[in-house]
């Protein structure tokens, strides 16, 4: 099968003037892309690495791709995770993971949010656009502000745990201004936080769930940010499964499973969550399009742990992304006809 990874690779971009330091934290390196693509030929395919950027559309509709293994974070605005699978529907190419709704409602926190409300518990937030119209009423602090439309823990820093509306305000209006957009305030979660992975359509499943444990902070003020991320082999552990009860493990993996059915993910995602002070796992938020560095990204991570190769992780993205399209009678009958 001939396959077009579509990626935005880090080393092609530089941040613009005056753009925050972490403008493009959600790249990946070329290190990684190429990892994925030699673990798709693995199975046979030809692979070209397609750069998502404005070029994409033209070099995809010409290039005859039968499928598209998207991980392109996309290059401008709150629907740019969309561009991908948007251009794919366009030309009728098949692709991998969840569409375009999706992947714009679950990069916007706040609507991500109001989509999964109703399905899983979740802290109390508010989002703040205006940098003059800041009400915190209403809202118990501690608080844990951030970007409402980023993700790979953009904007979010050690200091984005906040303990008093003078301070909340001046940090709010501070990530308006460097992000260009809505802020999400959500009362702090002090108990553990874990990640889970899943992948499924029609039946998803978790693969493994993965506690992140603060080295040197207290849990009730440690925050996944990203000096933390940048520097995870000194400031965290991780346990997989999460030091739990089988009780509470039961209800993570219930409030990630809910909350992929209910965002309407495909072929695979990674949901977090976290406990409050009563010990009850809520919904933090959903990425579709989690990392997939064979080192540092946390899938990855947390599915190697429970025994599964990194081949066997792309092998079972593509699998249950053929099985909902129908290609995967048109991949047996390549291999056969290559044997």
């Amino acid at each position: 099968m001939r396959v077009a990874l579509a990626v935005n690779r880090s080393d092609r971009y530089q941040s613009g003037f005056g753009g925050p330091e972490d403008e493009y934290e959600e790249f990946d390196s070329p290190e990684t892309a190429a990892a994925i693509a030699n673990t798709i030929e693995s199975f046979g395919h030809t692979v070209d690495v397609l750069e998502a950027d404005s070029t994409f559309p033209e070099i995809l509709a010409r290039g005859k791709y039968d499928f598209v293994f998207n991980i392109a974070e996309g290059l401008r605005g709150r629907c740019r995770e969309s561009q991908v699978p948007a251009v794919a529907e366009m030309l009728g190419v098949a692709y991998s993971g969840s569409d375009a709704i999706t992947l714009g409602v679950t990069l916007d926190k706040e609507l991500a949010k109001r989509v999964a409300s109703g399905r899983v518990p979740m802290a109390n937030g508010r989002l703040f656009k205006n940098p003059r119209k800041i009400d915190l009423t209403g809202l118990s602090f501690p608080i844990l502000v951030k970007p409402n439309a980023e993700g790979s823990s953009k904007g979010i820093r050690n200091t984005s745990r906040i303990t008093d509306p003078e301070g909340a305000k001046e940090r709010i209006a501070a990530l308006i201004d460097a992000y260009n957009g809505p802020v999400l305030a959500e009362e702090f979660l002090p108990g553990l936080e874990c990640t889970v992975g899943v992948v499924g359509n029609e039946m998803p499943r978790v693969i493994g769930a993965m506690e992140i444990a603060p080295r040197n902070v207290p849990l009730e003020e440690f925050v996944y940010s990203l000096e933390t991320k940048r520097d995870y082999l000194n400031q965290v552990d991780y346990h997989i499964p999460p030091r739990v009860s089988p009780e509470t493990l039961k209800q993570i993996y219930k409030v990630a499973i809910e909350a992929y059915k209910a965002l309407e993910c495909r072929d695979f995602a990674r949901v977090d969550v976290r406990l409050d002070a009563m010990g009850k796992p809520r919904f933090i938020e959903c990425n579709p399009l989690p990392g997939l560095s064979p080192v540092k990204g946390d899938l990855v991570i947390l599915a190697k742990a429970t025994g599964m190769t990194y081949r066997e992780l792309i092998g079972e993205i593509l699998d249950v992304s053929f099985a909902r399209q129908g290609l995967l009678m048109q991949q047996r009958a390549e291999l056969k006809c290559a044997s």
